[in-house]
């Protein structure tokens, strides 16, 4: 492992976050995300066009689809008020189920209330957010994507009489990638994600003050990679789910699904570029009630023996190249609940006070790189 080292701005020592020597289970990936909310048919138009397979489901629910990974990506339930249900991961056996059961203290595994009804157990975050696991018999592998388009590159001319035209459709959504939680109990709920599904953390942002604010962290797949990151806690004075991220082929994929949400008339929430840590090229789009949602492709892959990497929190640390990030793209949905959960964190010994505020506006200020 190697050592945190000190943060290049304060000079003050990084707080190491430590990986789980024995959780109560490995979880293999991130199987699907579940919504509420007032606009599902305004849900269904985003969906279709940002390329996933939008079907009803027989509770009236909307059920989204991806190509690879579990048999829906996306549950959008009809509800007065917007609201993130939960995440649910997969594990690869049932024995793991009845591991995680046993060893976090919650009911036996049973059918869960998702297509198919697989097996699995639920459990509560120390933000009461609703995280499944369930163990999925149809889970299906990435497709081939077919040779990728030959390419003019220097001395190396590949492509000659043959224009490069990609079709003007949806992007080719593979399947869903990561997600971002944020959350003023930054401390228990990455400790959670890491102690009971044995996530790892790849890379960490930290405050000026050496505290961790951003933990990307990955599935603990062993010798087998896993992207650079599946689940990120990020320290935010609300909870929030900040957005959510699915894998498309190449950058063309990026690219011309962008063109067709545009025309479509949605609204681009940063993008195109390429990130530091995690090097995807990346794409955000305002989805429904809101919410954000990410075309990526070309990411980093780790096994498990990557060690950890610590780095000063800042949007200089964001992106390699693209437009400056605007500044509403990391500002939480503020909405009269958010308000007045952030009114109650601020003034309360919340784990997100004023301190914290002005440490976190001090970071997103600095110009520090990572390695």
């Amino acid at each position: 492992m190697t050592t945190p080292g000190v943060h290049p701005d304060s000079g003050t020592p990084y707080q190491s976050v430590t990986r789980a020597e024995n959780p109560c289970v490995r979880a293999h990936d991130l199987a699907l995300l579940e919504f509420a909310g007032p606009e599902p048919a305004r849900a269904r138009a985003f969906f279709e066009t940002f390329g996933l397979r939008c079907n009803d489901g027989p509770d009236g629910s909307l059920l989204c689809s991806a190509e690879a990974g579990a048999p829906v990506a996306v549950i959008y339930r009809q509800a007065p008020v917007a609201a993130f249900i939960g995440p649910t991961f997969t594990v690869k056996t049932p024995q793991e189920l009845d591991q995680l059961a046993q060893r976090a203290g919650v009911a036996a595994p049973y059918p869960q209330d998702l297509p198919g009804h697989p097996p699995g157990v639920i459990l509560r975050d120390p933000n009461g957010v609703q995280v499944r696991v369930a163990c999925f018999n149809d889970w299906r592998e990435l497709p081939a994507c077919g040779p990728a388009p030959l390419a003019n590159r220097g001395p190396d001319r590949a492509r000659t009489n043959s224009p490069l035209r990609p079709p003007r459709r949806p992007s080719r959504v593979l399947r869903l990638g990561h997600m971002v939680l944020g959350t003023p109990q930054w401390e228990a709920t990455a400790r959670f994600y890491i102690d009971t599904l044995g996530l790892i953390p790849s890379d960490v942002q930290a405050l000026p003050d050496g505290r961790p604010a951003v933990a990307f962290m990955r599935c603990d797949r062993g010798d087998e990679p896993a992207d650079h990151h599946t689940f990120v806690v990020a320290r935010l004075p609300v909870l929030d789910f900040e957005h959510a991220a699915f894998e498309v082929p190449d950058l063309d994929e990026v690219g011309m699904g962008g063109e067709v949400l545009r025309e479509q008339g949605f609204r681009r929430a940063w993008g195109v570029g390429r990130h530091i840590l995690g090097s995807q090229i990346f794409d955000y789009w305002f989805g429904p009630d809101g919410r954000k949602f990410e075309h990526f492709a070309d990411g980093d892959l780790f096994d498990a023996a990557r060690p950890t990497r610590y780095h000063a929190m800042s949007t200089a640390g964001l992106a390699q190249w693209g437009p400056p990030m605007p500044q509403a793209f990391l500002r939480p949905r503020l909405g009269w609940r958010e308000l007045g959960q952030l009114l109650r964190n601020l003034l309360t010994d919340s784990g997100f006070g004023f301190r914290e505020l002005r440490l976190l506006a001090r970071a997103l200020r600095s110009k520090s790189l990572p390695d």
